[in-house]
């Protein structure tokens, strides 16, 4: 049987919470009893004039809207937009306006369709498709209103109809991938029964009550509808702002003002490739809250709110204040809040004015996204030519002066900072690499870090990292410490990695009954194996996967829990499901493989285990697991080809060098066994069965002592291992 594996899911972008009115302006299909009740902006209006004034021109307030404005009239009388096999067009102008798509290429119907609302204002606009059954879809296609121009988002990206990500796809499903972050009290109701959806909300564009909450049930005819005695925190108005501006997985659509943002949500953080680069700086849309977090100055409790105008969206005194500095030296002049205090014309070492002057200039580099959008990121790096030149990682030095080269760059940084700036934080960042990049030196660079780090978010970014070693001791003695931190971040962490070890069970028994949502959910997804089918933690978990269930992840989720119960009809049904929706996804069809391959149907995992092969070409896994399928149905010189495939993608997979071993012993090739099997016993250290599988040959090879050596490393590795017991007594004897 092909082993079970675990599953890492996809974070999900953005949701939503409340639900008023349909997208065709009509009243929802989804009951409104029991939500919040919420005032519309306008009603807000008459006693806040200041505050609406800023706000109405604001990107908050232009988050969302109907079609009609002027940047409309010219996207629908401009030219077509042709990117190879691609054609986009724009017609209709104010009055009907049409979008036209076709992919001669892929062989697909082609799509006509009027934009029903638009998302954005600037630097870009993208509008928004009815495909039926409440389901809307946002092209790839963007107006941008400053060039008058049409461009794809996906720049040279250009994404075929069958992948998740195509603008077709569930990838760019505005009721589950956008609409949230861009309305006021929005509920996507997803209706699994037709796969469709009964979306509503109180009004287009982030709005009053979405930052300030519901209304007052009682209050007087001249009070205001939010109750002002109701004082938030700092942190407590920036997990406001963090339900939108963080790369996050949602849990529910329930998150109100005040709440605890970890109990909504499960943060995105630089454990995963392609987010981040190894010292955190951004590299996909990461909305800067986990950013904030993983910097110093997120750490001494720097909110949103202390930089930015929370109703105009901009930094407090605008552009004046940042590029004169003005805003930065509010903490850094007299060293403010624990700042370090500097005199930025000295610390710039760039002529007033020009550039490089400006604190954001080398603390907040800014990165594309979207084709257009000029993003900064807020983890406020201090550039590092000498990390460039290690990894590749960006420096703000570079932008300007690629031109000296980095040997330039790393020896004026060294001239004017100091040779040694920041070590710890290098050495961080070598360790996340190493783990990026699979390197054996891994886990004790990452285990080092660990214990020089006091930052919540990166303790829990270097844990989740050990999860490959999750059985070593010293990784479970690390989140034995990370289980009792005030961070939530670093519980989560710990408790994910404390459910692989069943001896830590008492330790990750508190932690699944832990007071912050997210944690629980952490300890319960990572050993949900050993939940009681009557835990109350698997009532929460099948709210979240339901919550998730128009997206391959939560479907994924579901056959989980489907597999826990035992009901193996709808485990086989979600993973179908899973893998249809994801069809450029290599993980569905692993899962999918495996559960086949458990039902005794063998032969149908193979195909699926080929498509996860060819969509992941450089995964070790595939082969691996083709392998043990083959050899469940015989097939020797298949199985070893697909076992060697697996080791040349992986030189370090002992599991591969073990099944190689033990399939060349069974063939005569003791030699060749022997090696193999010495491998994996270098290669997974804590792993006492390929020392056995020695012992074992060498004793029927009539070689006593270096069979007894095998099978005491056997014991060393694992003191239970009574099969390795058995043998030194019968050579003993």
């Amino acid at each position: 049987m092909i082993r079970t594996l675990v599953l890492v899911l996809p974070l999900a972008l953005g949701l939503g919470s409340c639900e008023r009115k349909s997208a065709n302006g009509g009243v929802g299909q989804g009951s409104a009893a029991g939500l919040p009740q919420m005032a519309k902006s306008a009603d807000c209006r008459a006693c806040h004039q200041k505050a609406d004034h800023v706000w109405q021109g604001s990107m908050h307030a232009l988050a969302h809207r109907k079609l009609g404005a002027v940047e409309d009239t010219w996207a629908f009388r401009a030219k077509p937009l042709d990117l190879g096999t691609v054609r986009w067009q724009f017609s209709g102008g104010e009055s009907a306006p049409r979008i036209e798509w076709q992919d001669e290429g892929a062989g697909v119907k082609p799509i006509s369709l009027t934009p029903q609302m638009a998302i954005g204002h600037r630097p870009l606009i993208q509008y928004v498709l009815d495909f039926g059954k409440g389901r809307y879809q946002v092209p790839d296609a963007s107006w941008d209103p400053s060039k008058q121009e049409w461009f794809s988002m996906f720049g040279s990206d250009q994404r075929q109809p069958q992948e998740w990500g195509h603008w077709t796809q569930r990838g760019m499903n505005w009721n589950s991938q956008c609409a949230y972050c861009h309305f006021t009290q929005y509920r996507k109701n997803y209706q699994p029964e037709t796969d469709g959806y009964a979306t509503g909300w109180l009004e287009q564009g982030v709005g009053c009550a979405q930052c300030h909450g519901p209304s007052r049930e009682k209050r007087g005819s001249n009070e205001c509808v939010i109750d002002f005695k109701k004082k938030y925190t700092s942190q407590q108005w920036m997990h406001v702002c963090a339900s939108c501006h963080s790369r996050r997985e949602e849990l529910d659509e329930e998150f109100q003002p005040g709440d605890n943002f970890f109990d909504h949500y499960s943060l995105a953080l630089p454990s995963q490739p392609g987010l981040y680069h190894p010292d955190g700086q951004q590299i996909d849309e990461d909305y800067n809250f986990a950013s904030l977090l993983l910097s110093r100055m997120g750490h001494k409790g720097i909110s949103c709110i202390d930089c930015h105008d929370s109703h105009a969206a901009t930094p407090k005194g605008g552009k004046p204040a940042v590029d004169t500095n003005t805003l930065c030296m509010q903490c850094h002049a007299a060293g403010t809040r624990g700042a370090m205090v500097i005199d930025a014309q000295a610390h710039t070492f760039h002529k007033p004015g020009g550039a490089g002057s400006r604190c954001v200039d080398c603390h907040m580099p800014k990165s594309i996204y979207m084709g257009r959008d000029a993003r900064s990121d807020h983890r406020f790096p201090s550039p590092d030519p000498m990390l460039t030149k290690e990894l590749g990682i960006p420096n703000a030095c570079n932008t300007c002066h690629a031109d000296k080269g980095l040997e330039w760059q790393i020896e004026w940084t060294d001239k004017w900072y100091g040779p040694t700036k920041k070590p710890l934080a290098r050495d961080r960042t070598r360790a996340v690499a190493a783990a990026f990049g699979g390197k054996p030196e891994a886990m004790d660079k990452l285990l080092t870090a660990f214990d020089a780090e006091d930052n919540g978010a990166w303790q829990a970014t270097l844990l989740r990292l050990m999860e490959p070693w999750s059985a070593d001791s010293r990784v479970t003695q690390r989140a034995d410490r990370a289980a009792a931190s005030q961070d939530p971040l670093a519980r989560g962490a710990a408790a994910f990695l404390l459910a692989r070890v069943p001896a830590n069970g008492s330790q990750w028994a508190r932690l699944v009954k832990d007071p912050v949502r997210a944690v629980r959910l952490d300890a319960g997804w990572g050993a949900l194996e050993r939940l009681p089918k009557n835990d109350a933690i698997l009532l929460d978990m099948a709210k979240v996967a339901e919550h998730q269930g128009d997206q391959p992840a939560g479907q994924m989720r579901l056959a989980h829990l489907a597999s826990h119960r035992g009901d193996k009809p709808a485990e086989e049904a979600h993973l179908r499901k899973a893998a249809d929706w994801d069809r450029g996804s290599a993980e569905p069809r692993r899962d999918l493989a495996v559960y086949l391959a458990g039902a005794g149907r063998t032969r149908e995992a193979l195909p699926l285990l080929a498509e996860a092969a060819k969509i992941a070409p450089k995964d070790s896994e595939f082969p691996y697991l083709n392998a043990l399928a083959l050899a469940e149905l015989g097939d020797e010189a298949g199985t070893e080809a697909k076992l060697r495939e697996a080791i040349r993608l992986n030189p370090r997979y002992a599991r591969a060098y073990y099944n190689l071993g033990l399939l060349l012993s069974g063939q005569g090739h003791v030699e060749a066994a022997i090696i193999s099997l010495r491998n994996a016993a270098i290669f997974a250290p804590d792993d006492a069965e390929p020392s056995y599988a020695l012992a074992t040959i060498y004793l029927r090879l009539g070689q006593r002592a270096a069979a007894a050596t095998a099978a005491g490393e056997a014991l060393q590795r694992n003191p239970a291992h009574r099969e390795a017991a058995a043998l030194l007594r019968t050579i003993g004897q």
